[in-house]
């Protein structure tokens, strides 16, 4: 069903606390990013030698689900990414399964997403994602954050 695990995702108020511990101390570089005003926050992924990605989430603006998500939680684990392809199919086996995918999105084809609830899967909130872009040209299409000014 999956293909891969794409990244962790975690929430915190300000990306640049985490930055030191991420680039200078474990060795990450600076992958992509983009802030996604609409609703309400910025991401930024940092990518490991070995291959596994990070990203944090910080809120912007004055609402949001991160927001809600901070001030309920506070910082820590967001959510897991799971790469998989026809993410339409998926969804329909998840449901013949009992799962009730939410918030799903389709209709851009360089980032499809549908999420599963934490009260269905342990605890944790599971994001399943596609995209028809080849992973390096998607990067490319991301390059939309600095990490100067945050």
């Amino acid at each position: 069903m999956a293909d891969r695990l794409d990244h962790v995702s975690i929430a915190t108020q300000k990306i640049s606390s985490l930055i030191p511990l991420l680039r200078d101390v474990l060795g990450a570089r600076f992958l992509m990013g983009a802030t996604e005003s609409s609703q309400g926050f910025r991401w930024a992924q940092f990518q490991f030698p070995g291959g596994g990605v990070i990203e944090l989430l910080e809120p912007v603006g004055g609402e949001g689900f991160l927001h809600d998500f901070l001030a309920q939680r506070g910082e820590g684990l967001h959510h897991i990414t799971l790469r998989v392809r026809d993410i339409a199919a998926r969804a329909g086996e998840l449901e013949a399964l009992g799962y009730r995918p939410f918030r799903p999105k389709f209709d851009n084809p360089i980032w499809k997403e549908l999420f599963l609830h934490p009260r269905d899967t342990h605890g944790v909130l599971i994001q399943l994602a596609e995209s028809e872009l080849p992973y390096s040209r998607e990067v490319e299409y991301y390059q939309q954050l600095s990490l100067e000014g945050l």
